[in-house]
């Protein structure tokens, strides 16, 4: 039987450790399927328990996404001081304006503009994307009923950032190179079919996108969690669907169509606040363009607010399936039952050779296992399971 921290609240410290002190006195104990079930789920069960981990830790889950959002604004904010030209003013905050030819013309030959865009359009991606991979720690911490902070959430794997940064830039630039040809070959059908063929290359276009979001999805995770290099991740992400790309395909395509929905209707106070801006504009009061910026800049923050919604669900449910697969393909959460046991033994002492009752010479042995604390925890990880791997072999050592 699979012990687990429920089944062993009570239990007493093994003998010979003498008043050592217990891990149960230090860390706050470890309740593994306190927050969700530690077992194989199904669709409807990775989506309640993603509400569920939004509601153990919304610090991390809503306030990692909230300030990459704020990046994002203000990225786009330096852009319109880095280019404040009315032409750039008016693109950005008037709809119309992509009907007037001339001004199209203009702002499509300007190189600098078009540079900064596609720069500000990368930077973005980035950093929403990092922010979504980042949401796998509150989601493991959550296994065993740990809350996690934005702040926290940042330092445990601050020096994974620039890996994981390397690992998006490659996943970008191979689907960039992908999908510009198929693009290509969509438009062509559309072309020779008169648009009748959209019956058929629509859908398929879009099960193409499931199915490369179902393959590349685990990637950043797994640079995350598991400290595996940029590219090793793509073969990683990839293995993790195996026996399952149809279900995670089903999956994603589920994601997107709810949140399409979610969206639209979100975005109606956006269009009202753009028509507003445009009402201002044309108005003949002094400082319309202000205001048109001002109701501008309150669009783009309510953008934040709903791409911090976004991105702390999706990165959730997406944090859920990686570790549902890797429970499905790995029995990592009968790994993570057996480490959570708090019958372990004490942290290391300072003198490992020291483990009896106090004023007792031990004979030197094996020194304990330093121990990973609760606040830098990161269950499943390449860490923990060496650590907990380690205290088994050192445990099969004392028995011989």
């Amino acid at each position: 039987m699979i012990r687990t921290a429920e089944t062993h609240r009570d239990a007493r410290p093994r003998p010979g450790l003498g008043s050592a002190p217990s891990r149960a006195t230090q860390e706050p104990p470890l309740t593994p399927g306190a927050v969700f079930p530690l077992r194989r789920m199904v669709a409807d069960e990775l989506f309640s328990a993603a509400v569920a981990v939004i509601r153990r830790s919304p610090k991390a889950v809503l306030g990692v996404p909230f300030l990459a959002g704020l990046v994002n604004f203000g990225l786009t904010l330096v852009m319109m001081l880095v280019l404040p030209s009315s032409s750039y003013m008016r693109m950005l905050t008037d709809p119309d304006a992509f009907e007037d030819p001339d001004l199209a013309l203009g702002v499509a030959t300007d190189a600098a503009f078009l540079w900064v865009t596609f720069a500000s359009s990368a930077v973005t991606f980035l950093v929403i994307a990092v922010a979504t991979a980042y949401m796998v720690l509150p989601t493991l911490r959550a296994a065993y009923g740990l809350h996690t902070g934005m702040g926290q959430t940042v330092r445990l794997r601050l020096g994974r950032l620039g890996p994981t940064v390397v690992n998006l830039l490659v996943l970008g630039l191979i689907l960039t190179v992908v999908a510009l040809p198929v693009f290509f070959v969509a438009v062509l059908l559309l072309v020779i079919t008169l648009f009748f063929g959209a019956v058929v290359v629509l859908p398929g276009l879009f099960l193409a996108l499931c199915w490369v979001t179902a393959a590349v999805m685990y990637a950043p995770l797994t640079v995350v969690v598991e400290r595996m290099g940029p590219f090793a991740a793509l073969g990683r992400s990839w293995r993790l669907n195996r026996g399952r790309w149809w279900r995670n395909i089903g999956l994603v395509a589920l994601l997107y169509v709810i949140l399409g929905l979610v969206f639209t209707i979100a975005s109606m106070p956006l269009i009202l606040a753009v028509a507003a801006s445009e009402l201002i504009e044309n108005s003949l009061t002094t400082g319309g363009e202000w205001a048109g910026f001002a109701v501008f800049a309150l669009t783009e923050l309510y953008g934040t607010v709903l791409s911090t919604l976004f991105i702390g669900v999706v990165g959730t449910v997406i944090s859920l399936m990686y570790l549902n697969a890797r429970i499905r393909q790995e029995a990592l959460d009968v790994t993570l039952l057996a480490a959570a046991d708090p019958v372990r033994g004490p942290l290391a002492p300072a003198d490992p050779h020291q483990v009896g009752l106090p004023g007792q010479a031990q004979p030197a042995g094996p020194a304990e296992p330093a121990r990973t604390g609760a606040d830098r925890l990161v269950p499943g990880s390449i860490e923990h399971l060496q650590e907990h791997f380690a205290e088994v072999s050192l445990g099969a050592a004392r028995t011989r």
